[in-house]
């Protein structure tokens, strides 16, 4: 069963108001046309917060009307005061994980500090989700990522059991992934490889997901297309996916491939 463990949906519609123009939508409904077309059985819905916020309606919508193929993943400010609230009004509408990311977004040398997930607040909501069943989810860049790292392995201690995905494996450089070595011993932590990673690495995406799986365990990793963000088609981002598997035995490409994804949000 292959799961796509990071498509960003998107629409045009005035019910779910975005903060820039929309040119081409990936609505629910055409992204599961193209998980028919390429032989996918579902997928997890990742708010695409540059263009709705963090109003995540319409990916608790979708997964709401889709149970059995979509799964809704949230990005919740982890600062606000109504944090932990927030967390539970969208577990409340069927959110199987929340995902935090540092303000600022992908600018180069945006705001320091980790305390958009390791802060007393941002703990709050890791004590939300770890109470509601739900996993995390961290959206690391580049700029901010040794920092972040080096805070992640008290954050995840404090909360056992609960599972974390680093997005885009943590923007480490998919060449030099070793930066990842200080989290392996953490069972909770995951990795979710995309179609970013693959572009920084064109010639060979097998041998980073080789590596992965070698230090984390083939269910500890996650693959996923990126739709939406990284500028490749669908077509050739599932092609990029099977490609990276390789060298992989067939039930360990088989878990990174969606069954740690099946196992992490009930797909």
């Amino acid at each position: 069963m292959l799961i796509d463990a990071h498509a960003h949906l998107t629409v045009n519609d005035p019910a779910y108001p975005s903060h820039r123009e929309v040119t081409d939508p990936m609505t629910a409904e055409r992204l599961l046309a193209a998980l028919d077309e390429h032989g996918l059985a579902a997928a997890v819905a990742v708010q695409r917060a540059h263009v709705f916020g963090f109003d995540n309606s319409y990916v608790v919508d979708s997964a709401a009307r889709h149970p059995d193929r979509l799964a809704a993943m949230c990005v919740v400010d982890a600062q606000a005061p109504d944090a932990e609230t927030t967390v539970r009004r969208w577990a409340g509408r069927g959110a199987v994980a929340m995902r935090l990311t540092a303000p600022g977004g992908n600018q180069h040398g945006g705001p320091g500090g980790t305390d958009w997930f390791a802060g007393p607040s941002a703990r709050r909501v890791w004590r939300s989700a770890a109470e509601l069943g739900l996993s995390m989810c961290l959206h690391i860049y580049r700029w901010n990522r040794d920092d972040c790292l080096r805070a992640l392995p008290d954050v995840v201690r404090e909360f056992p059991g609960t599972p974390v995905v680093l997005d885009h494996i943590a923007s480490v450089e998919p060449d030099r992934p070793e930066a990842l070595l200080a989290l392996t011993d953490l069972a909770e932590v995951h990795v979710k490889v995309t179609t970013l990673n693959y572009a920084r690495l064109p010639d060979a995406p097998a041998d980073v997901v080789t590596w992965l799986v070698s230090r984390f365990g083939a269910g500890r990793v996650l693959w996923g297309s990126d739709v939406t963000q990284t500028p490749v088609g669908y077509p050739d981002m599932v092609r990029l996916g099977r490609e990276s598997v390789a060298g992989l035995k067939p039930e360990d490409a088989a878990l990174v491939l969606g069954g740690a994804a099946a196992r992490l949000y009930g797909l």
